[in-house]
């Protein structure tokens, strides 16, 4: 009796005495890491994530180079969206995004529904199709796939992904339209 006594008031003596409980989630069998409690925070951290705040962002924004030019890590000045003809940059790198996760899935279909024929690598879209897996190949899908698009090149001819003009973009008759490959 004086065993289960004293086991009673040393819980209440230890549960009393903290000022509020820390809740635990676990991530695994071995960590856990401590949640704060709700009335306590603990982000005081006012920068930023190298890495990766550099890659969050905004769709939902309007393009702060609309109507101005940009200036690219590797000192390459673009001009405007406006004047490469592209009235909606933020709606262009939605398509583009789009256009990255269908050369991804190598749907050729699709991709050929884009092209504004005949280009430089094919006369029409049955020789796109035929050539598809050439043209497309993994280095060029890699290129593709690792794009920033908040760096794509434009000019007055359109906008343009790769180092080298890979592919050039145009908005022909309110759709935007691939105008050139180069793989």
């Amino acid at each position: 009796m004086r065993k289960s006594l004293l086991g009673i008031i040393c819980f209440l003596v230890v549960a009393m005495s903290c000022e509020e409980p820390i809740p635990h989630v676990l991530i695994d069998d071995y960590d856990t890491v401590a949640v704060a409690p709700p009335s306590k925070s603990i982000d005081d951290y006012e920068g930023t994530i190298p890495g990766l705040d550099a890659k969050v962002i905004d769709y939902t924004l309007p393009n702060p180079y609309q109507h101005v030019k940009q200036l690219f890590r590797d000192s390459t000045i673009a001009p405007s969206w406006d004047d490469a003809g592209f009235p909606n940059a933020k709606a262009f790198i939605i398509f583009f995004k789009n256009f990255q996760w269908e050369v991804a899935d190598r749907n050729k279909e699709k991709i050929a529904s884009y092209i504004d024929f005949p280009i430089r690598v094919s006369k029409d879209k049955k020789s796109f199709l035929k050539d598809f897996d050439s043209i497309f190949s993994p280095e060029f899908v890699l290129e593709i796939s690792d794009q920033d698009p908040s760096e794509i090149y434009r000019d007055q001819k359109g906008a343009m992904i790769g180092h080298d003009g890979q592919i050039w973009f145009k908005m022909k008759k309110g759709k935007y339209r691939i105008i050139e490959i180069n793989p």
